[in-house]
């Protein structure tokens, strides 16, 4: 599974936000839908493939539990074969209705004390992570508060791409009209915010302690070298070594899944998605700091002829 509870803040923990930890209680997690317990894996930093949660051997998700049906509905690929609308409006997570940044994020998954006063003061200090903890429990639609989930239901579900989404600040209604992929060979103006991707490039990332940054595939190239591309440049200056050592996780384990994906012959991309505002005077440079507004995704992304 993508994601799951943490106990002791009870919000809910994608499972790359593993990698940002030093140390991961592997009995502090538990299925969002049904209670039982989840097991952290891959979450350590030599790990080739991405962090996930699994339920334990012998264990099994209650009837009716909303994460096992997800998790179901991803893993049989139904939705790039056809629209599951009516499945999309019923399950909360599958297909976000739009984007809510909180502003302060709890400390997920550490070894910490639970009697902590520190630690129990912060737990849903914030009224925007109650809302989003009370829509769990709703059969609906549920905003998400990273774009990873957004992207995630972009590339899973290509026939239900009229659905509702609301970005603020980014243009568009729905996801085939908040997502804008960059064209390959040109470098031009983008006059609309929106959710851009690109295919990553394989590439060795380039950073500091100020600056990543990330090489995309779309631009210009000539005898299949990069000649002008675009990059986003990422100012992380004050981002803790934690969130820097995920993000170049995340990076690095999607350049590898892709190589392995060509491989094997399949049509799986290591694609970059992100909400960055666009250089001035130099086209093919993107520029943001906020780590929840980018995230790199493996799949292949079908692209359904309009009736």
């Amino acid at each position: 599974m993508e994601s799951a509870r943490d106990k002791l803040t009870r919000q809910i923990v994608e499972a790359e936000d593993l990698w940002k930890l030093n140390v991961v209680d592997p009995k502090g997690y538990e299925c969002w839908g049904c209670g039982i317990d989840m097991a952290p894996r891959s979450w350590r930093k030599e790990n080739k493939l991405r962090p996930n949660f699994s339920k334990y051997p012998n264990q099994s998700h209650a009837e009716n539990c909303d994460a096992d049906a997800e998790e179901k509905i991803i893993n049989q690929g139904i939705g790039k074969k056809q629209s599951i609308k009516d499945k999309l409006e019923n399950t909360p997570g599958l297909s976000p209705s739009g984007l809510v940044l909180i502003e302060k994020r709890e400390h997920v998954g550490d070894s910490v004390n639970p009697n902590s006063k520190k630690t129990s003061s912060s737990v849903n200090t914030n009224s925007k992570n109650q809302d989003l903890n009370h829509d769990l429990n709703k059969k609906s639609r549920r905003a998400a508060n990273t774009i990873r989930p957004i992207c995630r239901a972009f590339v899973n579900f290509p026939y239900d791409r009229n659905m509702s989404l609301n970005v603020p600040e980014v243009s568009g209604y729905n996801y085939m009209t908040i997502f804008k992929k960059i064209e390959n060979n040109a470098i031009k103006k983008y006059n609309e915010k929106k959710i851009f991707y690109s295919p990553l490039q394989w590439n060795k990332i380039i950073h500091n302690d100020e600056l990543l940054i990330i090489p995309l595939t779309a631009g210009i190239w000539t005898d299949n070298k990069p000649e002008r591309t675009y990059k986003i440049h990422i100012d992380w200056s004050t981002w803790s070594q934690a969130k820097k050592t995920m993000l170049l996780n995340e990076l690095e384990a999607a350049q590898d899944e892709a190589k392995q994906a060509k491989k094997e012959n399949k049509k799986d991309k290591a694609w970059v998605f992100f909400i960055g505002e666009q250089d001035e005077e130099n086209d093919d440079i993107f520029y943001l700091k906020d780590q929840r507004l980018i995230c790199s995704i493996v799949g292949h992304i079908i692209y359904p002829l309009r009736k």
